[in-house]
């Protein structure tokens, strides 16, 4: 595990709105390096810039502030490039791309990002220093992933990347970290999680804490994903500490949801849950709907594990009731899991119930969104307990062979895996399929000692 460096207070002034204020100077690039970035940004070889101005080798040397431009030189190079000889000072435009970057940090709100970005957007630019122009440049990246806007991003990114000579410790940082951002959000977590390492190995001495912060928490949660629990565990964990100091109630709240789901897959279901439960303490002390969803679905899908299939309920349905239950994905979710705890008890009416709403539901979606991994498993476990509920054999066994027990055989998940694999062998053992319900039992209860052992 990579050392974390001290972090000091950050070189940059930008407000955040927790009220801290992080303090440095933007530098003012030289005359060479203003004739450089407006010459990359205007597609201009040092050839054609050079040409009736000076050596073509001076002006290579006069971008790496290596030979001094006099005036004479230096008009004419403004002229050519139709730049001011020397920029303004645009404080409305400089705060506006600070507090843009303080808002893109720890998003509180979508409406106040949005207005930030629409009000740069809409200034006049052409006396903007340059450092300037390349700090909003990268942060644009940032929000078109926070947008959805990943080819937006993409192009931000390969556009920001021609400025690389031009930029300081912390830009770099930045634009490697959110050349990460574009990999996870492309459900490329491996590529993402090794940018991510190298931003924590390369993060500037002088980086603030809210960023390290952000850092190790992406850390944490691409490691989630690539089932890597124990890394997730220790990068959340690292995370949870800054954020506490910090107070950044929502990420204290994410932190502790990370290291629980982490935990659970360490089958450490104890810790896991305990941090849930820290997770819903925060969500209700400071009002966090928008985490709600995820967190009451997670408490239930722990009481499942536990076995407290009445308590799996009240979450779940509550769940469905909560202003944030998002996407048609996250409601055959929430079926499935009423179906399975409704079974478990004996209540075949109320799961054939929730298996007529959840069917409803899967009319809405589209065709194509199948092809979507994450969602065709979703809709397969959905169709899976619907089929064993409303006894189509032929379903469930396909959809258990080929789909379901395969899946969980291969994700890292086990305790999943051993309450199909038992689901699976009760069905085999009630049709008299002896053979396949034994084998199916040795697998399940091979995990469970696992389990135990481990607890």
């Amino acid at each position: 595990m990579t050392m974390l460096r001290e972090t000091s207070s950050s070189s940059t002034i930008y407000k955040s709105e927790g009220g801290r204020t992080y303090k440095s100077e933007f530098e003012n690039y030289g005359r060479g390096l203003r004739v450089k970035y407006h010459r990359i940004e205007q597609g201009l070889s040092l050839k054609e810039l050079a040409a009736g101005n000076l050596s073509q080798e001076n002006l290579r040397l006069a971008e790496m502030e290596q030979f001094p431009l006099e005036d004479k030189v230096y008009k004419k190079l403004c002229l050519r490039l139709g730049i001011p000889l020397d920029p303004f000072v645009l404080p409305l435009v400089e705060t506006g791309i600070l507090e843009l970057k303080s808002l893109l940090t720890h998003i509180k709100s979508r409406s106040k990002m949005i207005e930030a970005f629409d009000n740069v957007q809409n200034q006049k630019k052409d006396h903007l220093k340059e450092i300037y122009r390349i700090e909003l440049l990268i942060h644009t990246i940032r929000y078109y992933v926070v947008t959805g806007d990943v080819s937006a991003a993409l192009e931000t990114y390969e556009k920001a990347c021609k400025f690389k000579d031009l930029m300081n410790s912390q830009q770099l940082f930045f634009l490697n970290k959110y050349r990460g951002n574009i990999c996870y959000s492309e459900g490329n977590y491996l590529e993402a999680l090794n940018i991510y390492k190298s931003c924590l190995t390369s993060a500037p001495l002088d980086l603030p804490s809210p960023e390290m912060a952000d850092l190790l928490y992406t850390l944490g949660i691409t490691s989630g994903h690539l089932v890597e629990p124990l890394d997730a565990v220790s990068y959340a964990g690292k995370a949870l500490e800054l954020y506490q100091d910090m107070f950044y109630p929502k990420r204290i709240a994410e932190c502790h949801i990370c290291i629980g789901l982490a935990e659970h897959k360490t089958l450490n279901f104890k810790n896991g849950f305990n941090h849930m439960q820290k997770a819903a303490m925060v969500v209700e002390e400071v009002h966090l709907p928008e985490l709600e969803f995820l967190i009451e679905y997670n408490l239930g899908y722990f009481y499942f594990q536990f076995q407290d299939f009445e308590s799996t309920i009240r979450h779940v349905e509550k769940c469905l009731k909560t202003s944030e239950s998002g996407s048609i994905i996250n409601e055959i979710r929430c079926y499935t899991s009423l179906i399975k705890a409704n079974f478990e008890l004996g209540r075949k009416d109320k799961a054939l119930e929730w298996c007529e709403v959840g069917t409803q539901t899967t009319f809405e979606m589209e065709e194509s969104t199948l092809s979507n991994k994450v969602v065709a498993d979703v809709f397969n476990q959905f169709h899976l307990m619907k089929s064993l509920i409303y006894e189509n054999h032929e379903r469930f066994e396909y959809l258990a062979e080929m789909e379901i027990l395969p899946l969980f055989a291969s994700n890292g998940y086990d305790t999943e895996y051993a309450y199909y694999c038992t689901l699976v062998a009760n069905y085999y053992r009630e049709v008299g399929q002896k053979e396949k319900a034994m084998e199916l039992y040795r697998k399940s209860g091979d995990i469970y000692r696992k389990v135990i052992s481990i607890s």
